[in-house]
Order: C-alpha cells, then structure tokens, then sequence
C-alpha cells in the first residue's frame, strides 16, 4: 500500500499567476515583476512558519490574516487545475491520500472539489503552518510512520523544511510548478523531480 501526500499550489493546482495578481491586489509587492521576484524569493528558501519558527504570537496573528486575506483574493481570481497530473493521481490505486497546502483553504478546497482525487485529509495553512505538524498528523491518522509516505512538491522551500524527515526517495518533485527541473536537481536526485504527469507511476516504484 502507497502512502502519498501531495502539495497544493504548483502541484495540483496551478496557482502562479493567481498568485502574482494576488500580491499586487494586496498591495503586498508593488508590480506584477516586483511579486514574481517575491515569490522566486519565498519558495527557494526555507520558510520562516516551520515547526521551529522564531515569529511571536502577534507575528502569527499577522501571519493568518494575511494569508486569510490572500485566500480570499485567490479564490476569487480561480484556480486552474494541473488536469492531466490529477487524472494520473487518479489512477493510483490507493486510498491513502492527502494533500496539504501553505495556502489558505478558501481557495485549495473549492480547487479540490473540482477533483476525483477524493483525499482522505486536506490540510491547508488554517490548520497548522507547518507542514511538518500537517504530514505528522495525516500519519497518526493513517496509522503509519513518516517514514512511510511519500510527499510530493514543487519548491525547494518544503526541500529544505522536509528533507531531514521524509525517506530519501520519497521527497518527490514536479518540474510544471514554482521551480524548474534545474532548481530542483541542484538538491535532488534526478530519478525523483517529475519531468512529465506520467511519471509519477515509475517514481513511484523507485523507493
């Protein structure tokens, strides 16, 4: 039985120009080239509301609205879906997936909604802020090990915050989402960067 967790934005659903016009809505970055930048910045770099993350409790007051505020923007923007990966998702036959996002619900759930992929879990940033907490609590759920699941990304941001917990083998990523092929190799194996939606059935095999 395979334990997969996929990521949200850049994975499932194609949340980049969504994201772009959403900072710039906000006021948040000043032009569509200012938040592009902001955002090659934010998932290449470890992210600052890991388990381990120094904010204060106002800090992460701050933190939720925003990123409630945000949702809100994305949801109303709409949310393509990365369609042929989902149908391949579909095909695995198991029962044992999640998905987990560090945006907000307002906008992964509606996405999913549109899916087949019928995830037994969908935590989103409301949850927890950490996806460390999140894949810990898919896992007690499920009733297996970390060690078990495989996590499927698209930053080197959740890269950097996953590698020392998830298998080596089982931290997958997708060329198609915030990072190239190219950033993505710099920290991993080349057998586990997904360079086509069909591949996940022969990654899959490998760990």
């Amino acid at each position: 039985m395979q334990y997969l967790i996929f990521d949200f934005d850049g994975v499932i659903g194609d949340t980049y120009e969504a994201a772009v016009n959403a900072h710039v809505e906000m006021g948040s970055e000043p032009t569509i080239e200012a938040a592009r930048v902001e955002m090659e910045r934010y998932f290449t770099t470890k992210p600052h509301h890991t388990r381990s993350h120094t904010l204060t409790k106002e800090e992460m007051r701050a933190e939720y609205d925003w990123v409630s505020r945000f949702g809100a923007i994305m949801h109303k923007n709409g949310i393509p879906l990365f369609k042929t990966f989902v149908d391949e998702i579909c095909k695995i036959e198991t029962k044992y997936k999640a998905v987990v996002s560090s945006g907000s619900q307002q906008y992964v759930l509606p996405a999913l909604a549109k899916t087949n992929i019928n995830p037994s879990h969908t935590l989103a940033f409301e949850n927890h802020h950490s996806k460390e907490e999140k894949i810990e609590a898919v896992c007690r759920d499920w009733g297996v090990k970390v060690e078990e699941v495989y996590y499927i990304t698209d930053t080197l941001a959740d890269v950097f915050e996953l590698r020392d917990m998830i298998q080596p083998g089982k931290l997958i990523a997708v060329s198609w989402g915030f990072c190239s092929y190219q950033q993505l190799a710099t920290e991993l194996d080349e057998r586990y960067i997904l360079k086509n939606p069909s591949d996940i059935h022969k990654v899959l095999t490998y760990a």
